[in-house]
């Protein structure tokens, strides 16, 4: 959590909208939400003879059909194995209401727990008896999701004729669905389009061509160019589709909608469109040749992480989850720290108890002569310093001035290997893996139960960074069943 309370940094995307609907909102526009969701028939109605191309590029809406589930005598056996007080007939019902979509498909399992007395698990082993339920393929309709915010304004027109007088300045800002065959720096399958109409009896070009102008340019956008398309969209009328450059890069695209699609939708009046892509709008003001990079940072961009981010992504990979699991981890670490230099052979019992369903009595043991208990690096504490990760000794005095700096300047995670070691060790016997732990050399964050995050890992490499988290930690822990003999 971070410290206080602190303002979250917003995406930049949803900043450019906020913006954008600002600018909309003072030149008097109305805002509206479009509908999302496109009948196959409306993108014919709209876009005629071109409408096969465009369908190519929408998703079509799938889902799964209701199974009509029967009732076989072999299958009321099985039903009787999961339960035998379940009511057949009460089970038929509530599968003939499901067919008939009187039952939702996520409250299935809370009918039957319901209807028919049963606990969830039963209920679940019904559902996975049926090989109905597990064959189902989903089937599409003629329900498209929107690929142009246009063939909504259709819908929203249509809607608006009886109720609202004209002249009318509506705007929409939402997302467009494209079946793109690739996602690329240049193209994704969903991105966000601002969309404006202008309604009016005498409409007229000339004006709306001016206030499309003044709308970009408090985006920023100077010199703009207005291009006469040479193909017209079918839903435009012929000669009145302009592409809007700025400095030669198209930036939206404009036109007055065709007298024969309005005239689908019986509405007698023309209508000015103008609208642009937010994501093109963010690439050319961020000067970024890969939209994913902005609109997907955490997949694509260069992530940036400072040393206290860094350090609030490594953690300690198993715990115990138990108390007295944690129990044992603190008998580990604290008896290990005051008897990390005892002269070996040595034994010392750090805490006894039930854990893993065994009455157990644990021990830290060094039995090779010559030995300390500990091994030099068993209370390394790990510390980040200027984007690389190391593992610190306790004792400041045996440290080099590199090492010396790193503890003074750098940022501790709070985490020791012994720690690490300890929660490991508790978190195996709590799964019944009870067995000695030894651990000699560390060569790296697992040996020592420490995890660091793959998008840290990937940014510490790309940014040739390191982690060092090794030495001699030479710890063992063992353990002796209580009345029994030593591991």
């Amino acid at each position: 959590m971070k410290d206080g309370i602190t303002r979250g940094k917003p995406h930049p995307l949803q900043e450019l909208i906020q913006e954008v609907r600002e600018i909309f909102l003072e030149a008097g526009f109305d805002e509206v939400e479009n509908q999302l969701f496109i009948t196959e028939d409306d993108v014919y109605k709209q876009y005629g003879s071109e409408a096969p191309v465009v369908l190519d590029r929408c998703y079509y809406l799938a889902g799964l059909p209701r199974p009509d589930i029967g009732l076989s005598h072999e299958m009321v056996g099985a039903v009787k194995e999961v339960d035998s007080g379940i009511d057949i007939a009460k089970l038929k019902r509530i599968f003939r209401s499901y067919r008939e979509g009187l039952i939702e498909g996520d409250n299935l399992v809370e009918e039957m727990m319901q209807k028919l007395g049963i606990n969830e698990k039963h209920a679940v082993e019904l559902i996975e008896l049926f090989p109905a339920f597990r064959e189902i393929k989903a089937e599409a309709g003629k329900m498209t999701l929107r690929s142009h915010m246009t063939a909504a304004w259709y819908l929203t027109l249509e809607a608006f004729k009886e109720s609202r007088e004209l002249p009318w300045q509506l705007f929409s800002i939402g997302l467009r669905f494209r079946r793109e065959q690739r996602v690329d720096a240049t193209h994704l399958r969903a991105h966000y389009g601002a969309s404006c109409v202008l309604v009016d009896e005498d409409l007229s070009f000339e004006e709306s061509i001016q206030l499309s102008k003044e709308i970009l340019e408090q985006l920023g956008f100077k010199r703009l160019e207005f291009v006469k398309k040479k193909a017209t969209s079918n839903y435009y009328e012929s000669d009145t589709e302009y592409e809007i450059f700025s400095g030669g890069i198209e930036i939206a695209d404009c036109g007055i909608y065709s007298v024969e699609s309005l005239g689908n939708y019986n509405i007698r009046f023309p209508v000015f469109n103008m609208g642009f892509g937010l994501e093109r709008i963010l690439m050319l003001r961020m000067n970024v040749d890969d939209i994913r990079e902005i609109i997907y940072p955490q997949f694509y961009g260069e992530v940036d992480f400072s040393d206290k981010e860094i350090a609030e992504r490594i953690s300690i990979k198993s715990r115990p989850e138990t108390d007295s699991g944690r129990e044992l981890v603190d008998g580990i670490v604290d008896v290990a720290r005051k008897n990390g230099d005892a002269k070996s052979p040595c034994r010392f019992h750090v805490w006894g108890g039930v854990l893993g369903g065994e009455a157990l009595d644990v021990y830290i043991v060094e039995r090779e002569e010559g030995k300390n208990l500990l091994g030099p690096a068993a209370l390394n504490e790990v510390y980040v310093h200027e984007g690389s990760i190391y593992g610190i000794p306790d004792n400041v005095k045996k440290l080099d001035n590199k090492l010396a700096e790193i503890k003074e300047k750098g940022t501790a995670t709070g985490i020791t290997y012994l720690e690490a070691i300890a929660n490991l060790f508790a978190y195996r016997i709590e799964k019944k893996k009870q067995k000695p732990l030894h651990i000699g050399m560390v060569k790296s964050p697992s040996h020592v139960n420490i995890e660091i995050d793959k998008t840290l890992r990937r940014y510490i490499t790309s940014n040739n960074k390191k982690i060092s988290l090794k030495g001699p930690v030479f710890i063992s822990i063992e353990l002796k069943k209580k009345g029994g003999i030593d591991d």
